[in-house]
């Protein structure tokens, strides 16, 4: 009797979990709509004084960049504890940045300039995709109701989700769970080992 009700119990929260993953992911596909929409009808900043490609090129280089950056902070921090040894001949480009940043004082520079580059990067991506009130013009698009352009794009909403589901929790997440591979991958690995030794 007791297996039945925690099969009934697993499968409830199976349930409920993809419930939740629909939800996030149709509320992502939704805000990122709405950004895209936004740059085209040149109510962001950088759209608006240049041209809506040269917005979203930049907002897709940056929210690229903000994922290294933000994985390459969970991978590096979840090696320290690991033996360099283990992975010195599978992962060599992992292993000399490890070898580097936990050199000294280099993880603390490392991070309080890893911080310093997130803002950079989010101020850039909110350059590109935020809703900005031009002259006192109110913010409308595709007919979409005023409450809708209001929690989404005036409020900022549908920025905040891009910019954290899209560019910091999900390398965040595969970065701690694939910490070699993460580092492997050779954009990441080689221009986080160039920053490193410019720090």
């Amino acid at each position: 009797m007791s297996g039945d009700s925690a099969g009934s119990t697993s499968a409830s929260a199976k349930g409920c979990r993809m419930i939740e993953y629909s939800y996030s992911s149709l509320l992502l596909v939704f805000s990122i709509v709405l950004i895209i929409g936004n740059i085209f009808a040149l109510q962001t900043r950088l759209a608006n004084q240049s041209h809506p490609w040269v917005a979203l090129c930049v907002m897709m280089v940056a929210i690229v960049w903000l994922t290294m950056v933000e994985g390459g902070q969970g991978a590096i921090v979840g090696l320290g504890p690991v033996d360099a040894d283990l992975y010195k001949e599978s992962h060599p480009i992992a292993y000399r940045c490890t070898q580097l940043v936990y050199k000294g004082d280099n993880l603390d520079r490392y991070l309080l300039g890893r911080q310093f580059m997130v803002i950079l990067i989010v101020f850039i991506v909110e350059l590109c995709g935020a809703t900005h009130g031009e002259d006192g013009h109110a913010v409308s698009l595709w007919g979409l109701p005023n409450w809708v352009i209001n929690i989404f794009l005036v409020s900022g909403a549908a920025m905040i989700l891009f910019t954290c589901m899209v560019g910091q929790l999900n390398s965040q997440i595969i970065s701690c769970h694939y910490m070699l591979d993460y580092r492997k991958f050779c954009v990441v690995g080689r221009c986080a080992l160039y920053v490193y030794v410019i720090i």
